[in-house]
């Protein structure tokens, strides 16, 4: 019965090893693919930029309405409160969750700030509508485009939500999919920088979920 145990042990150990390391592999193959599109969507930015305009005005106004209200500084704020809230009530078992998004948010809103300051691609204006301007570390709004801050929050934050709740993933995902696009309906980003966004929220959550399962692969020794 003890041998049974002890392979019983290691078997799960070997489970969640592997696991950990299929999930990171996997990480690997979909952001390569999640960066093809982006690479691919480059060559219709302009296109896209240029037809934004022409689109009814109702489509505008429903994009910068969805735009303003998930913007981070709205968002992380949110969830500290319901951190707060969560940590004092305890006994409604959110404190998991909440810690787990906000830490994520935070990771996705300041890796994509650093990443769009050192990349510095100009955002489309109708003074410049070149998707191909850079001026890495220029330290101006002008040169934040890629990746959106907000696309990587609203993959991060959709990504995790969808994986603690399967069953409602569908709707969970096309919402953070139309914040992103939001971003492009305002004029704020190019189409390939959502999608860099949304490869890198996911990534954070995809790597973040195989260090989870790392550290409970620690107790089972």
């Amino acid at each position: 019965m003890h041998d049974r145990n002890i392979a019983a042990q290691v078997k799960t150990e070997q489970g969640l090893g592997y696991g950990a390391w299929s999930n990171l592999k996997a990480v690997a193959t979909k952001l390569c693919l999640l960066m093809l599109v982006a690479l691919t969507a480059e060559t219709a930015d302009l296109t896209i930029a240029m037809t934004v305009p022409s689109l009814p005005a109702w489509v505008a106004c429903a994009g910068g309405w969805v735009s303003v209200s998930t913007d981070p500084m709205i968002i992380l704020p949110l969830l500290a409160g319901a951190f707060i809230v969560a940590r004092y009530f305890r006994e409604f078992g959110f404190l998991q969750l909440i810690t787990s998004l906000l830490i994520r948010s935070i990771v996705a809103v300041g890796l994509a700030t650093l990443l769009k300051g050192a990349i510095g691609r100009a955002r489309p204006t109708q003074a410049s509508m070149d998707a191909l301007l850079f001026h890495p570390f220029a330290g101006q709004d002008m040169f934040a485009s890629a990746p959106s801050a907000q696309a990587t929050l609203a993959a991060a934050f959709g990504c995790s939500v969808a994986v603690r709740f399967p069953k409602v993933r569908v709707p969970i995902l096309a919402a953070a999919m139309i914040v992103c696009l939001s971003r492009v309906l305002v004029g704020e980003h190019w189409t390939s920088d959502v999608i860099f966004g949304w490869a890198l929220g996911w990534a954070i959550v995809a790597v973040a979920s195989a260090l989870q399962c790392l550290r409970q692969r620690g107790p089972a020794r």
